[in-house]
């Protein structure tokens, strides 16, 4: 029997521009080029080598955001800014961020130049100090590029030649890029009563399987696709400029979903506040996943044929609130009069975790895998402490 399934959702990318700007600019010193990079994986995120300057830094490989660099990175390298622009995260947060020319950086044996990224104005940030992060290598960098993923080798392919990788067609979809940093977006089907396809954004630094977003769940919710489990109000995801707004989410379950001949099956699901539906680095997981830029296609082996997703139904999700670990959404009627959206999480268990440090909450696998949660103690925003039996 599985256990009880709670939740943090650590979500990266996705940005929204309001100035009419691309950041597709650039291209490799090697006109073909072949590449395989040993890569660090730290709890759903790839994060590669990258050299500039000679010097060795560690970036986020972001297939759903653009190029950025931190801001202690930006004061290293100083680049030229070439302007300020407005920047939605994927929660629609705020900020502005300097579009820098990028110098010459090496992934691999390969040199790209003439790149441009975002600069991050933020001194501290959980997303870029718990994984120690230099930056993200985002889409943009890699419009022109072939990139094959293999997690269970941690080992990355970046190619600009179709024909040096293993290649099944008859496990392909077309790829689509989309926007100022070319977003790979794919088209999936999806089965329930009836069925429906989808078009989603390919991004490897969401961590889980399949976030759909709250617009196209109201698309199908009539054609009975999705079976809708619960209903909470409250916030959940973390991205670059801080946490989701309070919102209406609803708890699904997808019975079924096709990805290149690849199946899915039973899949749980939480509807989001971005515009845009996302598979993220789970799929990789599940699999050999190729992202061919270059010739607009997208190639998947699968490791499990219909594979079964099924989680126990989450009674509430855990988010990260005012540098506390907190209660984000609850989902069961019965613990809604008893916990709250930024109640704080003080014990689990008996297991304290009030100096529980944030970075483990995120960068570590999850305090609640492999438990089943008997008993609850928290803080409410009075400071009054109470302890609930599940």
């Amino acid at each position: 029997m599985k256990k009880l399934c709670v939740l943090l959702l650590i979500v990266f990318s996705n940005f929204c521009f309001a100035q009419n700007i691309s950041l597709n600019k650039g291209n490799t010193q090697e006109q073909n080029y072949y590449s395989e990079i040993q890569f660090e994986y730290v709890n759903g995120k790839i994060i590669i080598p990258v050299i500039i300057n000679e010097i060795t830094y560690r970036f986020l490989l972001d297939t759903g955001a653009p190029n950025l660099i931190t801001k202690k990175l930006t004061s290293i390298l100083n680049p030229k800014s070439l302007q300020e622009i407005k920047v939605n995260d994927a929660n629609h947060n705020k900020s502005s961020m300097n579009v820098v020319e990028l110098p010459n950086l090496t992934i691999g044996n390969i040199v790209f130049e003439n790149s441009v990224a975002l600069s991050s104005n933020d001194e501290n940030n959980l997303v870029f100090d718990c994984f120690n992060l230099d930056g993200f290598i985002g889409s943009n960098l890699l419009r022109n590029s072939i990139i094959q993923i293999d997690i269970k080798n941690k080992n990355l392919i970046i190619t600009n030649d179709a024909s040096k990788l293993k290649l099944n067609k008859k496990k392909s979809l077309t790829l689509s890029l989309m926007g100022i940093q070319s977003s790979p977006y794919i088209w999936i089907k999806l089965k329930g009563e009836k069925s429906g396809k989808e078009q989603v954004l390919l991004d490897t630094g969401m961590k889980g399987f399949y976030a759909v977003s709250s617009r196209n769940y109201s698309l199908f919710k009539d054609e009975k696709i999705f079976k809708l489990l619960a209903y909470g109000t409250g916030t959940e995801s973390i991205s670059i400029f801080g946490n989701s707004k309070n919102t209406t989410q609803q708890s699904l379950m997808l019975p079924k979903m096709e990805i290149a001949n690849s199946n899915f099956l039973n899949i749980s699901t939480i509807t989001t506040n971005d515009d845009n539906s996302k598979i993220g680095i789970e799929l990789f997981e599940k699999g050999t996943a190729t992202i061919d830029f270059l010739n607009k296609k997208f190639y998947y082996e699968q490791f499990e044929n219909n594979l079964d997703m099924s989680e126990k139904f989450s009674k509430f999700s855990a988010t990260i609130l005012n540098n506390k670990f907190s209660i984000g959404i609850v989902w069961d009627e019965k613990l809604k009069d008893l916990i709250y959206t930024g109640d704080e999480i003080i014990e689990i268990n008996d297991k304290n975790y009030e100096n529980y440090s944030l970075c483990d909450l995120i960068n570590k696998k999850s305090v609640f895998k492999d438990i089943e949660i008997i008993k609850l103690k928290i803080k409410n925003r009075n400071g009054e402490v109470k302890t609930i039996t599940l």
